[in-house]
């Protein structure tokens, strides 16, 4: 099962086409060798930011902590600090509620994610929430797949992620009208969490393309 790295930031004014350079031949190319899989880029089109995430994938957890513990990571990440500000990492854990064996690259999509922290003493109401309610109701919704459900371990600003994706943006303006989820949302935030949030993200160039970060 997959653990990802998320790594968010915003580019600095004026720095643009050397970010792109850095990132393209050697950024991409250096934490490839280190290990991580790239799995997605994305700018964030609707929410909060930093509006640019660079996701990776890993097979476990101390592979994460040794790849970012090492010098070599650092060493790459403040260079990468010269054109980018607001700089975060996360490292997300699958919850198990949605079963895939890796995680798998994202091209040519749109995101909708939730992001909220549980209310105290409503674990298990919450876990026979999503399963016997939440994700049958989400799986129906034809025009959208559920990609993950996520613990963040490390960093963030939320304890649970719930990942959407969509091929067609005008999707997910269909998905705020749908009936179905307004009623799990509203169940949702009403009876197990707090702190709710969404963001819409779009993916950037794919990467087996040489600009895949350059939006």
């Amino acid at each position: 099962m997959s653990v990802l790295l998320i790594q968010n930031w915003d580019i600095i004014q004026g720095k643009e086409d050397e970010y792109t350079r850095y990132v393209n031949d050697i950024y991409l190319p250096e934490i490839t060798t280190l290990g991580f899989i790239p799995v997605g880029g994305y700018y964030v089109e609707v929410g909060f930011g930093p509006r640019i995430l660079a996701v990776f994938s890993s097979e476990s957890l101390d592979d994460i902590s040794r790849i970012i513990a090492g010098k070599d990571f650092r060493a790459i990440t403040l260079k990468l600090k010269n054109f980018v500000c607001n700089y975060r990492n996360t490292v997300l854990e699958s919850t198990g509620s949605v079963k895939r064996a890796k995680y798998p690259i994202q091209k040519g999509v749109w995101k909708y994610n939730q992001y909220y922290d549980l209310r105290p003493g409503v674990k298990s109401a919450y876990a026979n929430f999503v399963i016997n309610e939440h994700l049958p109701t989400m799986k129906k919704i034809d025009f959208l797949e559920v990609t993950g459900g996520w613990n963040v371990l490390l960093g963030g600003f939320c304890e649970i992620i719930a990942e959407f994706t969509f091929k067609d943006p005008e999707d997910i303006g269909r998905l705020m009208k749908n009936e179905d989820f307004r009623r799990v949302t509203r169940k949702l935030k009403n009876e197990f969490v707090t702190n709710y949030s969404n963001r819409v993200l779009r993916s950037t160039e794919s990467f087996d393309e040489p600009k895949w970060f350059k939006l």
